[in-house]
């Protein structure tokens, strides 16, 4: 690992960053610059302006780490779309894509025996309307739990 300039840390602390990112890509040249950062998710909209140009310089290489779990803010996943997962497999497994999602039939299930216990207790009417009431039922119980329950 090499530095790249030869100042202190008192008089890069001085400079702006957009004076620390212009002299940075001055020194560079012809020289690669890998950065390391942890916490991708974390990014704030000013890191993550910076973060962009400096991955759009051919000669500048970030590598990151994140947390799989927590969701990105959408700024951050648009820029987190742009780089390549080294760890894909480990990324499916934390992210659980793989799941099986059992809500809507868990709803039609309760929903086939609420049109039943509809069917049980309404006796005095005709066939006809019972079958078409049950259903009906059965329809507004699944809709009232799909729309409690959330849409996935």
């Amino acid at each position: 690992m090499s530095v790249i300039c030869g100042y202190s840390k008192a008089q890069l602390n001085r400079l702006s960053i957009p004076e620390l990112i212009k002299y940075m890509v001055e020194e560079l040249k012809s020289k690669t610059l890998i950065i390391l950062f942890n916490h991708f998710e974390r990014l704030t909209e000013r890191s993550l302006q910076i973060y962009q140009y400096l991955s759009s310089i051919e000669n500048i290489h970030l590598i990151c780490s994140f947390n799989a779990v927590k969701n990105f803010k959408p700024e951050v996943y648009h820029f987190f779309k742009t780089f390549k997962l080294v760890n894909i497999e480990d990324y499916k497994l934390e992210n659980t894509k793989d799941e099986i999602n059992i809500t809507y039939a868990v709803y039609a299930i309760l929903s086939i025996y609420c049109f039943f216990i509809y069917l049980k207790t309404s006796f005095s009417c005709n066939v006809a309307s019972l079958l078409l009431g049950g259903a009906w039922f059965g329809f507004l119980i699944f809709r009232t739990l799909m729309y409690t329950g959330g849409r996935s």
